[in-house]
């Protein structure tokens, strides 16, 4: 078992730039090594987000799969509506999807960029939530427009469905409207805290961070610190930079504060993150390798990180 003593439960991600035939193999020495969770993204132009999915659910026995940040944008909500209800059943009790705005740049590419981004977000997740409850919908959205649809196969569980998102504005909409959040890479301990009051709800707050495990601390965080400044540099996420104190930018990015939202460095300084994060309310922190080995980084996970982490099981 992979859960905090707060009952945060520690996940990893197969990243969307690997092979997808490397996947089989992969779910299930996740399984093996004792993780409950397996989480994938959605990036553009690399593997298929459901396909991905699907293909761990079929090649583990337990394990709990999780998808996101797919984004409302590039799917028909029904038709999303009929491959989540689908794979539900298949495997029920082991899915988690997240929905969220999707990259601008690439929504942009593909010419399915809102110009209502958070109408389209909320108006998703809501559909979609009717639909796989088995509710016949009817609406006219600025983004969604359903007339009299409804599933022949509605899962007899609705799997969570999360919106991936940062500001308060979207934070609030995931309170009233899914069952919980995913927060990016970029989330101090102090950043959950603030997502969760903000979301005001008893929702599930999901953390997804970088993590690279190595006896030289310094090699970590130099490999870490090449890995997160690209993504600060998108200047997406500006109130979880705000309260990581980077409003001015990535270039501040001293060790301490990398730290403080990536899980880098030694055994040690990784299971002091996680327990961080978990401290702070989180109820999953998937971790994603951030440094040229990915495999040899989870294997140190399993093997030299989690029995630090406090009360892990």
């Amino acid at each position: 078992m992979t859960t905090t003593g707060n009952g945060c439960r520690i996940a990893v991600r197969f990243e969307p730039d690997w092979p997808a035939e490397e996947l089989p193999e992969f779910a299930r020495w996740v399984e093996e090594h004792g993780f409950e969770e397996l989480w994938f993204s959605e990036d553009l132009g690399w593997s298929a987000g459901l396909v991905m999915a699907a293909t761990a659910l079929a090649h583990t026995r337990r394990l709990r799969v999780g998808l996101g940040l797919v984004p409302a944008v590039s799917r028909n909500v029904s038709t999303l509506a009929m491959e989540v209800a689908a794979l539900a059943r298949l495997a029920p009790n082991r899915l988690t999807l997240a929905i969220g705005h999707g990259v601008p740049a690439w929504m942009e590419r593909v010419g399915a960029r809102s110009k209502t981004p958070q109408a389209a977000l909320e108006e998703t997740v809501v559909a979609l939530r009717a639909l796989l409850a088995g509710e016949r919908v009817t609406t006219k959205g600025r983004h969604v427009r359903l007339d009299d649809v409804g599933l022949g196969f509605p899962p007899a569980t609705i799997p969570p469905i999360l919106i991936g998102t940062t500001g308060p504005q979207g934070l609030r909409a995931a309170g009233r409207s899914s069952d919980g959040v995913v927060l990016p890479e970029v989330c101090t301990p102090a950043a959950v805290r603030w997502a969760r009051a903000t979301m005001n709800s008893e929702g599930a707050v999901v953390v997804f961070a970088m993590l690279n495990v190595s006896d030289d601390a310094s090699e970590a965080l130099a490999q870490t610190r090449s890995k997160m400044l690209p993504i600060l540099d998108l200047g997406i996420y500006p109130r979880m930079t705000e309260i990581a104190g980077l409003s001015d930018g990535g270039n501040t990015l001293t060790d301490a504060t990398l730290q403080s939202m990536a899980a880098a460095g030694t055994p040690a300084d990784c299971a002091r993150a996680i327990g961080d994060w978990a401290e702070a309310g989180a109820d999953r922190v998937v971790l994603i390798a951030g440094g040229p080995d990915p495999r040899a980084i989870y294997e140190r996970l399993a093997r030299d990180v989690l029995p630090l982490v406090p009360t892990a099981s």
